[in-house]
């Protein structure tokens, strides 16, 4: 007997059953104003026919009329308890947040609650609600059951630390937020809220690192009680216990003195010599990785991490029991991903030249079964593993599936020092992609500005005022987000002259011509040798220039100055004078 059926004996009941059925056909022909009649009448035939307040309570929500709708289902809840279940609840409720509605969420969340007493999400989403009233003991104690049902809830923890930091519990929220990472080490939030409460119990090297997505183990020994250095270490093992090869790459590059306005070099120019670490490729039997955007780690088949191939806060990763389930792979994976593969430095210089070490270990592409890589949506992503002939179809990415385990796991060293390119990194982009870019016949100019002005950090400040000094000097303005990947690199192998300032762009002056011309800008608290590296390798003309301090500057921006949480990021002002100083001394001009 069917919910109509049930409620069908008397014959005002029939009739209503009837006029319902119709109400149901005007819905299915979008005739919503009939339908609300009809619900209307047989309200008025039958009052306690719930299903004419539940139909009627959808036409409302429909419409966006949520207060209406509202009160028709707690009157279809009234008649009939079961007709309603916890988790439509909980979308309305879901809808009257987003809509501030609070009050109504609550009322939403507690009629969820009502029905399934262990509706987890239920104590989750009346715990925000509760302390956007300002009730944050409410709230706490609803995160509370929320995780005594379900332990593994991330969103409660992080909710949880939110509370307690601004309760000003900084401890607590720290051990929160240590948790939530725990479960899931890429939340973005995470990060950044641990910054905040490190900074105010100043421990200022902690909270920079955390706003730079890694986790010191002091951190995790200091605040979570059952953790020890001990019982880190005892998580990880090295490469050389299993099976592996080494790959002789290691090589040394002379590191000549920049050029810039002034005589004083910043101490970082002052290294002489490089040399690039040695590399590896090993395999592991029923092994298991994990790669997100701030950690990576390949896993031993006895649970061991293994060190040599881990990159970030992987300390976070090994202790935790709470990670998400592995992903099963069939056959052999080659596990590629590295710590901020998602940008397009470490893309080309960390993760693509993996892929060389492969073949130098005798490992045929075409019989690897799938490539973890970090994420593919990006067209750079795209574009250059289509020309390196990895298929589609192989391609694993992280963002969808973090942790992995397979029968035959094999896995490539990083190329080099994290940050620096080695001479057989450059040598192998070089041979990959730069003919087929040249081919292509680009006219493009010869002296280029690489602008970040569409960047989210690390953009110049006076960029108007800039282009402006540099246009006589035949200096064309670049935005390199509106160029495909191989257009960028026949504009920097075309290019005779570059400026610009810090930033992954930079990445391709690996593709440039021996004695091309770089002038690099960096904010005052942020000096990379990156890309002095690659021009020693490749043999351009580099020079540098350093920014003003923002907080001397006054003149007006052309681009409004933001705030970070690390020197990283900080935006950078020019000085115009500074920069047509090196220019001459660059013999640009």
């Amino acid at each position: 007997m069917n919910r109509i059926q049930a409620i069908s004996i008397t014959q005002s009941g029939q009739q209503a059953a009837s006029l319902y059925q119709q109400v149901q056909t005007h819905l299915q022909q979008g005739n919503s104003h009939q339908a609300t009649s009809l619900c209307q009448e047989i309200i008025k035939l039958q009052p306690d026919f719930a299903l004419s307040y539940q139909g009627l309570g959808d036409i409302w929500r429909s419409q966006g009329k949520l207060s209406p709708s509202l009160r028709c289902y707690l009157k279809a809840l009234e008649l009939q308890p079961d007709l309603i279940s916890a988790d439509f609840l909980l979308d309305l409720g879901s809808e009257f947040a987003e809509q501030n509605q609070i009050d109504e969420a609550i009322v939403c969340y507690n009629q969820a609650l009502k029905i399934n007493p262990n509706h987890t999400k239920s104590y989750l989403n009346l715990g925000v609600m509760w302390r956007k009233k300002g009730e944050s003991s409410k709230a706490i104690a609803l995160y509370q059951k929320a995780l005594a049902l379900e332990s593994n809830l991330h969103s409660a923890y992080f909710n949880l630390g939110n509370v307690f930091l601004e309760q000003k519990r900084l401890d607590e929220a720290i051990i929160a937020y240590l948790e939530t990472l725990r479960i899931q080490p890429y939340f973005e939030s995470v990060y950044l809220n641990l910054y905040q409460a490190l900074i105010r119990k100043n421990r200022m090297e902690e909270a920079f690192s955390c706003a730079i997505h890694l986790i010191p183990n002091s951190l995790l020994t200091d605040f979570i009680p059952s953790i020890s250095d001990a019982a880190i270490s005892s998580k990880f093992t090295t490469y050389r216990s299993g099976k592996f090869r080494e790959i002789n790459l290691k090589s040394s590059v002379k590191l000549f003195p920049p050029k810039t306005y002034n005589s004083s070099f910043h101490s970082y120019f002052k290294w002489e010599v490089y040399h690039n670490p040695e590399t590896f490729v090993t395999w592991i039997p029923s092994g298991r990785a994990w790669g997100d955007s701030y950690s990576t780690a390949a896993i031993a088949s006895d649970g061991r991490f293994i060190d040599e191939l881990c990159q970030g806060s992987v300390s976070t990763l090994a202790i935790s029991e709470k990670l998400p389930p592995a992903t099963p792979l069939a056959g052999t994976t080659a596990f590629l991903s590295v710590r901020g593969g998602n940008t397009y430095y470490h893309w080309m210089a960390d993760l693509l030249p993996r892929l060389k070490l492969l073949k130098l270990a005798e490992i045929k592409l075409e019989e690897i079964n799938f490539f973890v890589v970090n994420s593919c949506h990006l067209p750079f992503q795209q574009e250059t593993l289509n020309l390196l002939g990895i298929p589609t179809h192989k391609i694993i990415v992280n963002s969808q599936n973090p942790h992995i385990k397979t029968p035959n796991l094999v896995v490539p060293s990083l190329p080099g020092d994290v940050g620096l390119m080695s001479p057989w990194t450059c040598q192998f982009l070089r041979e990959s992609f730069l003919d087929k870019a040249t081919a292509q016949g680009l006219q493009t100019p010869d002296r280029i500005y690489i602008s970040r002005r569409h960047a989210s950090y690390r953009r110049i400040l006076n960029e108007d005022e800039t282009i402006a000094r540099l246009s006589p000097y035949g200096f064309v303005p670049i935005v390199l987000e509106s160029l495909s990947f191989l257009e960028q690199v026949a504009l920097f192998a075309n290019a005779k002259a570059i400026i610009a300032p810090h930033g992954a762009g930079l990445t391709n002056t690996l593709f440039c011509n021996p004695e091309t011309q770089l002038i690099e800008i960096f904010s005052p608290d942020m000096v990379s040798v990156n890309y002095w590296v690659v021009s020693n390798i490749i043999g351009l003309d580099y020079s540098y220039l350093i920014g003003e301090s923002l907080d001397d500057y006054k003149t007006p921006l052309s681009i409004p100055r933001r705030y970070y949480n690390h020197p990283l990021y900080e935006d950078i002002v020019v000085n115009l004078d500074s920069l047509v100083q090196i220019m001459q001394s660059a013999g640009l001009i």
